[in-house]
């Protein structure tokens, strides 16, 4: 995988079944996929998005009034956060473990 494209479609998509497990182990949130973006959504009416970024190769979160941009990381087979170095999975795990109450462990290993 070396394009931008090829990279943020497999993480959706490894992304997209993991989530979709949770959900069927009975986590209270909803899935929608509008082309590339990905919305997580909470019966509060708060949403997660992911969608990409073309121009500059980034994979962005937007989430409780905050973006977080993330470029792809070669040597951790992953997204990093372009000004805290930490890891897509990480954040993300931590944003809905927080959101849920529940831990919450995301990885791109497929």
């Amino acid at each position: 995988m070396n394009t931008f494209i090829e990279r943020y479609d497999h993480t959706i998509n490894i992304l997209d079944d993991q989530l979709s497990s949770l959900i069927d182990a009975g986590s209270d949130f909803d899935l929608e996929k509008n082309g590339d973006v990905l919305s997580i959504i909470f019966d509060d009416g708060s949403k997660f998005i992911i969608s990409p970024n073309s121009p500059v190769n980034q994979l962005w979160v937007s989430a409780n009034y905050e973006g977080h941009r993330f470029n792809y990381s070669e040597s951790e087979a992953n997204w990093s956060d372009e000004k805290s170095g930490q890891l897509f999975t990480e954040y993300l795990s931590v944003l809905l473990g927080e959101k849920l109450g529940e831990a919450i462990s995301l990885h791109l290993s497929s």
